[in-house]
């Protein structure tokens, strides 16, 4: 009878399948990474969509006389009308962003204010200089007002911090 020892391997991975573990791991830590980012492209391009919403239907609020008394908190009535994006929270009558910061809609008379808080830096870049032609005054956080475009550079340069502030006079 001829006896053969069998050999066993106790706990040992072979050097291929290391390797594959650590390219799986490389792979997953840099899909995770990049869809940060993904993510918070998408919350810019949601808050710039509920932007574009609400200007909008704040105009339907509008009569011969404008947008009522100035200082007027618009918001109510847009709640009323339905004019809220769906994705925005309101709480006890007060507006909410896509960032958690409170958006206020105010009459000048005859136009509006929209304000924007907790905005982060990217964001506060991005939303300010997409200025479309309707919006005819943007002021950043406590900065000067600027009429017309808002450049990269000056948002880059007003927009500062985690949490930022935009304010947008619309004249029609």
């Amino acid at each position: 009878m001829h006896t053969q020892s069998k050999l066993k391997q106790l706990g040992f991975v072979s050097i291929e399948v290391v390797i594959v573990l650590v390219v799986v791991a490389i792979g997953i830590g840099l899909a995770v990474a990049r869809g940060g980012g993904l993510f918070g492209s998408s919350d810019i391009s949601e808050e710039q969509g509920n932007l574009a919403t609400l200007i909008n239907n704040t105009r339907a609020l509008k009569d011969r006389n404008g947008y009522g008394t100035s200082g007027t908190d618009l918001v109510p009535s847009l709640i009323a009308t339905n004019g809220i994006p769906q994705n925005m929270s309101v709480v006890n009558g007060v507006l909410y962003n896509t960032y958690g910061g409170a958006v206020s809609i105010t009459s000048t008379g005859i136009g509006f204010t929209l304000t924007n808080s907790s905005l982060p830096k990217d964001a506060c870049v991005s939303l300010a200089k997409s200025s479309r032609s309707d919006r005819e005054q943007t002021r950043i956080n406590s900065g000067s007002t600027i009429t017309g475009d808002v450049t990269t550079v000056a948002a880059t340069s007003a927009c500062s911090g985690t949490t930022n502030t935009i304010a947008w006079t619309i004249n029609s």
